[in-house]
């Protein structure tokens, strides 16, 4: 009984140093999450999103292949939003996939968001917003290359002649 005592005792320690240690270290105490397939990390942080006009450390051939592009069309109901990333591969081999995209209005506003698998054919996300907004900005995060923003200014719908 004494033995079990000591072993859990010393195992409090142990733990307990762990954390003290690694919150010491700025970095937020407990396990970097990891996909199970991929080994990919899920603790990421970037200081802000890269565009097509600023790919942060990765080329422009990189960039034409993140950037999400945003298309939307005027409905009865406010409009229509198709956000897609032409031409990125979604390879659970590598693995190299969007892992979700994001739709906000200009002023931060999160307006809808969708996960992907690796397994999915492709990353394409629609969404339906009521109240139109002056900017849209959609933000998509790749397992391997980070975070990507693009934005597109939202026009009034055509009159009627």
């Amino acid at each position: 009984m004494k033995r079990q005592w000591m072993i859990i005792i010393a195992m409090v320690l142990l733990t307990s140093t762990l954390v003290l240690t690694h919150s010491a270290s700025g970095k937020p105490a407990g396990p970097v999450l990891q996909t199970a397939a991929a080994g990919v990390s899920q603790d990421y942080t970037q200081e802000k999103p890269y565009t097509k006009d600023d790919p942060g450390p990765w080329p422009a051939t990189v960039a034409d292949k993140h950037s999400p592009e945003i298309i939307y069309e005027h409905s009865g109901i406010g409009i229509k939003v198709t956000v897609k990333v032409d031409n990125h591969p979604m390879d659970p081999k590598k693995p190299h996939y969007i892992m979700w995209i994001r739709l906000e209005a200009g002023d931060g506003k999160k307006l809808g968001e969708q996960t992907f698998q690796m397994t999915d054919p492709a990353p394409i996300a629609v969404f339906i917003v009521p109240s139109i907004p002056v900017k849209l900005r959609a933000f998509e995060r790749c397992n391997i290359h980070g975070i990507w923003m693009s934005e597109t200014k939202v026009e009034a719908e055509p009159q009627s002649r």
